[in-house]
């Protein structure tokens, strides 16, 4: 379906934007979400402290390292590097929201050990069965946009597609005015 409006060089005084979609976020990969090791932090967190923050009991951080999830010993570390702080965030949720063993080395087999990963730039696919890198909406908003608008025309909703012509309408009228 050809869009009803498509604003071209001469209105907008640019060359217009290509279509961006999901496939723009090339490299999805969990890697990009890696904490790397050594960095000391300024206010560095204690593991019996983060633990509390998180509602993680101390003896299941504990079990976590003897079974070979953390790479460090919370109990011999006195203060967490950045690497360190970001594994057990992420292992330690991961155990707070209720996975057992199992479901850990469900979750986190197709991961590379430290599982030292940003809890805020990661999420499971759960259809793909793998960890994926969120999105930067701020670097891509085209392509999420446009993600966006492809879900409205696959469910048919004309009410909000109609309401997104309006308000860019309305948009290219304020600039043209503004200009």
């Amino acid at each position: 379906m050809k869009p009803t409006f498509e604003p071209n060089q001469s209105q907008t005084g640019r060359a217009p934007a290509s279509p961006v979609s999901r496939s723009a976020f090339q490299d999805d990969h969990p890697r990009l979400a890696r904490v790397v090791a050594g960095q000391q932090l300024l206010f560095p967190a204690n593991p019996r402290g983060l633990c509390g923050e998180i509602g993680l009991a101390w003896d299941a951080a504990v079990q976590l390292h003897e079974e070979g999830w953390l790479s460090f010993c919370p109990e011999t570390t006195r203060f967490l590097d950045e690497s360190q702080e970001a594994e057990l965030r992420f292992v330690g949720a991961l155990a707070v929201s209720g996975c057992d063993y199992r479901m850990l080395g469900s979750l986190l087999g197709g991961l590379t050990r430290p599982f030292a990963y940003d809890v805020r730039r990661l999420y499971f696919d759960w259809m793909e069965r793998r960890w994926r890198l969120l999105p930067d909406l701020q670097v891509y908003p085209e392509a999420a946009f446009t993600d966006w608008l492809e879900t409205l025309v696959q469910k048919g909703d004309v009410g909000s597609i109609a309401g997104i012509g309006e308000l860019a309408r309305d948009a290219l009228a304020r600039v043209h005015t503004e200009a």
